[in-house]
């Protein structure tokens, strides 16, 4: 991801699919952010979990059909922040302590990522399911992101994670590497 939107996005996975994002340097929001968008926000956490609330309360509030709700979605994006790119360091901190005002987050003690690392997880339950965020416990960085059921349901019996997400490796650079060849 280009730090002002300008060069576009690329995104690859582990195995190895590849998908191109056009630019869109005005474009970007807390829902499509760069990294230029994320050092002009504040990182006085009330401040900028009000900010992260005015979205949220806009497209999840009373009236809105949603069937998330205000906190759960301020919840899921700041994880969606915190997730899809690099955050400048002071903003970082502040969206672990907005996280941490938004009613119903909990620690959870034991929790996996995709790849199997264990961490603790920062996590808030909705709607039969719980979201977490993973993260080790030495170093506390941020090592990926799933979501569990709490109850039995379609997608499975309780405890089944229903989406897991893993980070191998990010970092910020002036060129993409190419993607590895077949």
């Amino acid at each position: 991801m280009s730090v002002d939107g300008s060069a576009g996005t690329v995104t690859r996975t582990a195995r190895g699919t590849t998908t191109e994002f056009p630019a869109g340097k005005d474009r970007a929001s807390l829902n499509g952010p760069t990294y230029r968008f994320l050092e002009s926000l504040p990182t006085d956490p009330d401040r900028l979990l009000e900010l992260i609330y005015a979205d949220t309360r806009r497209n999840h509030g009373p009236g809105s059909n949603s069937t998330t709700g205000p906190d759960q979605q301020a919840f899921v994006a700041i994880g969606d922040l915190l997730r899809t790119v690099e955050t400048p360091p002071g903003l970082s901190a502040a969206l672990y302590r907005a996280a941490a005002r938004i009613p119903g987050v909990v620690l959870v003690p034991e929790a996996t990522d995709a790849v199997g690392r264990p961490g603790v997880a920062v996590a808030r339950a909705h709607n039969g399911e719980r979201t977490e965020w993973i993260f080790d416990r030495q170093t506390l960085r941020l090592l990926g992101e799933r979501t569990v059921l709490l109850k039995k349901s379609p997608w499975g019996p309780t405890g089944t994670p229903v989406t897991s997400v893993a980070i191998l490796t990010r970092g910020i650079t002036d060129h993409p590497t190419p993607p590895p060849q077949p």
